[in-house]
């Protein structure tokens, strides 16, 4: 492929992405979150890993607006703030968990080891080190575990559920 279909290509490229995100209106007019776009200060990667005070960091005593489903144990001492979803069968669930950010892989695998207890299964775990640990599980739901650092002496468990 020449230089001239590879601009080409990218520019075709680019604009599908910006008519995509120009959707999620609902037949009413407003506008629709998803998965990707739906962040708070507390959830979004600008809070996380700048060691902010958790008084910046959104409300972290919040009550979620969904629970988690009976079949998804979380570790002991974390706050569940928030809920994102349903989006289709995909549901995101935050935890706040006092715990030191340069270890967040400690923090994916005791979320990873309570739901392996539980019966599922560690299909794989990474880290980028100092900037999030990950962990993805099957069984009753397919579970998609992230952890960054949220704010000063606390991180953030994601779990995404699908």
């Amino acid at each position: 492929m020449n230089i001239t279909r590879l601009i080409a290509a990218a520019s075709v490229a680019v604009a599908a992405v910006a008519s995509l995100a120009a959707c999620g209106e609902t037949s009413n007019g407003t506008a629709q979150a998803s998965p990707v776009s739906a962040t708070s200060a507390a959830a979004s990667p600008a809070a996380a890993g700048n060691g902010i005070p958790c008084s910046q960091a959104g409300d972290l005593t919040g009550t979620p607006d969904r629970q988690p489903p009976a079949d998804l144990p979380m570790p002991s001492g974390g706050q569940l703030y928030m809920s994102k979803g349903p989006f289709g069968k995909t549901e995101l669930f935050f935890l706040a968990k006092d715990a030191d950010p340069t270890n967040l892989d400690s923090v994916r695998d005791e979320a990873a080891d309570v739901l392996a207890k539980a019966g599922y299964k560690i299909e794989r775990k990474d880290q980028e080190e100092g900037s999030e640990a990950e962990a993805h599980l099957s069984g009753p739901h397919d579970v998609a575990i992230q952890v960054i650092q949220l704010c000063e002496g606390k991180v953030r468990v994601k779990y995404t559920l699908s």
